[in-house]
């Protein structure tokens, strides 16, 4: 008689094989009645775990590592919290590094660790990276926020496209004739879906490709990015990040432009500063905690199965309103539900 295999039992309770792996080790992710699902599909099937030959297989140190460009970042700061979280509620240590951005500090921080053993490792790419600067491949890997381009790895990251087809048809709801799109580089992996779902909303008005400004996401260089935007004719700006939005909001000021009188904003990220900048910005949100929870479920499913199909997971967005784009300042904030995007 053949032997019972975990995926014969997985295809029997109707769940995949990573997903019975949880169950074999009382993993707090799965569901009690899918729990309750599983355990009777064992016993009915009589499936009978070796132990030692999973500890051989599946030798794990208990640790992973947790890499971002910075840690003092509110956003950042989010993404920390949510995946160490599940983390440690699965009993499992976090090492966390800080790359600064650069991809050279990065490589040397995953070789270490991957030097050393840990079982995985769940990173926010410095920008500019390339797939060499996410290591040999050997380790688990969960990239976050950002996606190398050319990689083949877990994936979780805001609905940008959702977030940008919010943003611009808020604007257009408010009369808004040209709006631009400001800040951020063409590389950035959230750049094209962002500037792609403010495309389509414009297309559905019947109106062209929005004008680009691209730059780097400093308040200084997203000022000059906006001041031409500006003084091309601009009566609406969809901003990449709130910082590029407060480099905006300068410009406005120096080119005597009124926000929201003649100007309207909007941008990305919705960090604390956004409610209370002069005017409050209206900003695209996600939760960072919800994607960091999520990236660490995703790397203990890789754990638990090596070869599963790579996913792809897109947190929900939202637009909450505030005086920036021409919604009553002294009103709170609103918050915008995501509209289906069909993408």
């Amino acid at each position: 008689m053949a032997r019972i295999r975990l995926i014969d039992v997985a295809e029997h309770a109707g769940v995949s094989r990573a997903t019975a792996s949880l169950v074999l080790r009382d993993s707090p992710l799965v569901a009690d009645a899918t729990r309750k699902r599983v355990r009777e599909s064992m016993q009915t099937l009589g499936y009978v775990y070796d132990r030692s030959a999973a500890a051989l297989r599946n030798s794990r140190t208990g640790v992973v590592g947790l890499i971002a460009p910075a840690l003092n970042h509110p956003y950042l700061t989010q993404f920390v919290t949510g995946a160490q979280n599940i983390l440690e509620a699965e009993g499992v240590l976090v090492l966390a590094g800080v790359t600064h951005d650069d991809p050279a500090q990065q490589l040397r921080l995953l070789t270490a660790l991957a030097e050393r053993k840990i079982d995985g490792v769940v990173v926010v790419p410095a920008n500019g990276s390339s797939p060499r600067d996410l290591g040999d491949g050997t380790m688990p890997l969960v990239q976050l926020v950002r996606r190398v381009a050319g990689t083949q790895t877990d994936f979780v990251a805001a609905d940008n496209a959702s977030g940008g087809y919010q943003a611009a048809r808020h604007l257009l709801r408010h009369g808004a004739v040209r709006i631009d799109f400001v800040g951020g580089l063409p590389s950035f992996s959230s750049y094209a879906p962002r500037l792609d779902g403010f495309t389509r909303a414009l297309a559905e008005a019947g109106r062209p490709a929005p004008v680009q400004h691209p730059s780097r996401p400093s308040r200084d260089d997203a000022r000059e990015a906006a001041a031409q935007a500006i003084a091309d004719g601009a009566d609406a700006l969809v901003c990449y990040s709130d910082e590029v939005a407060f480099g905006a909001l300068e410009a406005a000021r120096e080119a005597g432009r009124a926000v929201p009188g003649e100007l309207l904003v909007t941008a990305f990220d919705d960090v604390t500063e956004a409610r209370y900048s002069t005017p409050s910005l209206t900003s695209v949100a996600s939760s960072g905690e919800l994607a960091g929870s999520e990236a660490a479920r995703l790397l203990l499913r890789r754990l638990a199965d090596r070869d599963a199909t790579h996913e792809q997971i897109l947190v929900p967005t939202t637009l909450v309103t505030r005086a920036s784009c021409g919604c009553s300042s002294t009103a709170p904030d609103h918050t915008y539900r995501a509209v289906p995007t069909n993408d």
